[in-house]
């Protein structure tokens, strides 16, 4: 539980990043081949927004990927 605190801040950072880089778009407007493209950026995003809140580097949380595979998963079925 505590690593999983410790997570929150930089995922709060990232999401502020994703904000900034992409701005105006709205989740059905957005491919899901450009819903890709983003969430490897964000992991690669992930080491600036652990830095932008003081943390040392550290491992892309497991549970926000399985969470990723999971959403894919679904958008497949659909």
């Amino acid at each position: 539980m505590k690593t999983e605190n410790k997570d929150i801040a930089p995922l709060l950072e990232l999401l502020k990043m994703a904000a900034e880089e992409w701005p105006s778009s709205e989740a059905g407007e957005v491919s899901p081949s450009e819903l890709f493209r983003r969430d490897q950026a964000l992991l690669k995003m992930w080491p600036e927004a652990c830095r932008r809140v003081g943390l040392g580097e550290r491992e892309f949380p497991p549970g926000v990927i399985e969470r990723w595979h999971h959403e894919m998963g679904q958008g497949r079925a659909h």
